[in-house]
């Protein structure tokens, strides 16, 4: 009876913190794209500065908030964090994309086939 607790404490402990893992990541996630979408005037060294320093800030919490040891803390601080930045980054490479003028441009006059080219 004792084994089978043991492994049914262990299976939940197991689930609530991949729950708090996806909540976590969602949350950092939510962040990233959020501060791509706002600081859309700021040039785009500003963004970037602003995505990376934004996004120290769930890493941090995260390991303060489970007191990770010092071995640890860079473990703890490296999901949020790149959830963080990717998200951001993948905000600001979508407006570049959406900016980024088309490969061929249109023609300044409509083409005009004489008749006879056609047969």
């Amino acid at each position: 009876m004792g084994l089978i607790l043991i492994i049914l404490a262990l299976t939940i402990a197991l689930v609530l913190a991949l729950v708090g893992l996806a909540v976590i990541l969602t949350a950092s996630a939510g962040l990233g794209l959020a501060t791509a979408a706002v600081s859309r005037k700021l040039p785009l060294w500003a963004r970037i500065t602003l995505l990376l320093a934004l996004a120290a800030a769930p890493a941090a919490a995260l390991a303060s908030t489970l007191d990770v040891a010092a071995v640890w803390q860079l473990t703890a601080w490296a999901p949020p964090f790149l959830t963080t930045v990717a998200s951001g980054a993948v905000w600001l490479a979508f407006e570049a994309g959406r900016r980024r003028t088309p490969s061929l441009p249109k023609p300044a006059w409509p083409v005009r086939h004489s008749p006879a080219a056609g047969h």
